[in-house]
């Protein structure tokens, strides 16, 4: 039997290129400059997303988180092209939760949509935004990062099945592809499901 993969995989984490290929990004983005959103850049954030994805759900994901508590200060990235500073790629981090035993309940960092426009696929800046995504969560102290996203791609960054370390994923999604980072800051306390904030689907 086929493995089912999860519907709506791409909102989650996973980067839209070469769909046939995802080994996209194995050279550093070193012509693009990685930096917070700012105000006048959502339309162009929006388009990244769109053109990435074919469609219109992970760019109304990234708008209706923002002005929400699950919206991180800093935690949506931009990639810059040289010259004309055009935006070429976006990732979100946003604001989760982890519910442990006895229904307690901790804030995790969730990552996803991530995009590059199709003409700059290929040449590192996902793996650029990806990294830099992981050196904010480590200095702010954030024990892990959460994604759903192709299962040979995220593990260069150190992801694993996040199911093997006691972490359910908000919904029936395959094991290879719900993933999750042991940051520093990590505990092996950290054990429970995983909730994606309202602006994601999951299912």
């Amino acid at each position: 039997m086929a493995e089912r993969q999860p519907s709506k995989l791409n909102v989650a984490g996973s980067i839209p290129v070469s769909r046939s290929n995802p080994h996209h990004d194995g050279v550093p983005g070193n012509d693009v400059r990685i930096r917070p959103e700012r105000p006048t850049d959502a339309e162009q954030i929006r388009r990244v997303h769109d053109a990435a994805f074919g469609g219109l759900t992970e760019g109304r994901i990234v708008d209706d988180l923002r002005g929400t508590p699950q919206w991180i200060e800093g935690g949506s990235l931009v990639a810059e092209g040289p010259g004309d500073g055009r935006i070429v790629g976006h990732l979100l981090i946003s604001r989760g939760t982890l519910e442990g035993s006895a229904r307690s309940t901790r804030d995790i960092w969730a990552v996803g949509p991530v995009g590059v426009l199709p003409e700059r696929q290929g040449k590192g800046i996902g793996a650029a935004l990806m990294h830099a995504a992981i050196e904010l969560a480590t200095r702010r102290g954030q024990p892990l990062l959460c994604l759903v996203g192709h299962a040979d791609y995220y593990p260069r960054f150190g992801f694993e099945p996040a199911r093997a370390i006691s972490l359910d994923a908000p919904s029936a999604w395959p094991d290879a592809n719900w993933q999750a980072l042991r940051l520093p800051a990590w505990t092996p306390d950290l054990r429970g499901r995983v909730h994606f904030p309202p602006a994601f689907p999951e299912e």
